[in-house]
């Protein structure tokens, strides 16, 4: 049983019971530091240092109404979901995904080792983004394309050296890991594909040539600006000669005309008694040359005969 009044011993902060009570349903609300720390006239700086202890008493007392919170949602949904509600299976189903998910800014910049986070996103995208992706997983894929971009534009070096100032304050193993799962994500050829390395090495180049731009003071600078220029220039073979681009007619669509009369085509048309007549000098079975005139069109087909041949072969 609590007493009436505690006092914090991470700040001067007193709690009653009241207070207690509020600061669980807030948790539930999850209402941000400044918001609590205004409804309950304290300053940030002493909440803040309040909320640095996970043992604090505001602190649990604020976890508490959070999972509370969360569980009376998610009993809900499940027994309406259990009822045959289906707009309910498909909340509670998002939101066990999203919580299965666990990332937020910190585990972003710095807080999980967890290399599952990866893997879920690469598997989500390979099987065509089932479902709408959560806000968790928005983050994280939209933190990734940042690195991405800097390191497309600055370089690894420069945007592992970002990742470990602050605000981020990444070590920097955790920098280096993060700018290798973003180049894997959205750029995975650079590994296994050499065009795609040839480009990626001439991006290189190109930084290289504008750090040494900026900075030439002299003739022998520029040259030194010039020589990472002609290597990125024969790196993506920019000096060869030209490939003869194929006229556009060779690939236009090829038309085909079927037709039952050759006269359409420009042909002229078919004799039959010549087709008759040499039918006729065939060396084979009645049956045979029969079925020869038949298919030339000499004489009319008679569909009760062909079906009787084939139940006479059959038996």
């Amino acid at each position: 049983m609590m007493n009436d009044t505690s006092i914090i011993s991470a700040a001067p902060i007193v709690l009653t019971d009241d207070d207690r009570e509020k600061l669980i349903t807030l948790g539930g609300l999850r209402w941000p530091e400044e918001k609590i720390a205004g409804f309950f006239g304290w300053t940030r700086d002493d909440l803040r240092a309040c909320l640095s202890d996970p043992e604090n008493e505001i602190s649990r007392l604020l976890m508490r109404g959070e999972l509370e919170a969360e569980f009376k949602i998610e009993a809900r949904l499940m027994s309406d979901a259990q009822g045959g509600d289906l707009t309910a299976a498909r909340q509670l189903r998002e939101m066990i995904r999203d919580r299965d998910f666990k990332l937020s800014k910190t585990d972003l910049f710095g807080g999980s080792e967890d290399r599952e986070l990866f893997n879920r996103i690469q598997k989500y995208i390979s099987a065509g983004s089932p479902g709408n992706m959560s806000a968790r997983e928005q983050l994280y894929i939209d933190g990734l394309q940042l690195i991405y971009s800097l390191e497309v534009k600055f370089g690894e070096r420069k945007t592992v050296r970002l990742l470990t100032k602050e605000p981020y304050s990444l070590t920097f193993d955790k920098a280096k890991d993060l700018v290798c799962e973003a180049v894997e994500l959205f750029n995975g050829g650079r590994r296994n594909s050499k065009e795609s390395l040839r480009f990626h090495t001439a991006e290189c180049y190109d930084t290289l040539y504008h750090a040494v731009l900026d900075s030439a003071k002299g003739p022998q600078d520029y040259a030194v600006a010039a020589g990472i220029l002609d290597k990125k220039v024969k790196l993506l073979q920019l000096d060869g000669p030209e490939v003869d681009t194929p006229p556009p007619a060779q690939y236009n669509r090829i038309f085909r005309v079927l037709s039952l009369t050759p006269e359409s085509l420009g042909l002229p048309a078919a004799n039959r008694d010549e087709l008759a007549a040499q039918i006729d000098a065939l060396d084979v079975p009645d049956s045979e040359r029969r079925r020869l005139k038949m298919e030339a069109g000499v004489i009319d087909t008679d569909i009760a005969k062909m079906i009787q041949n084939v139940a006479q072969e059959e038996s």
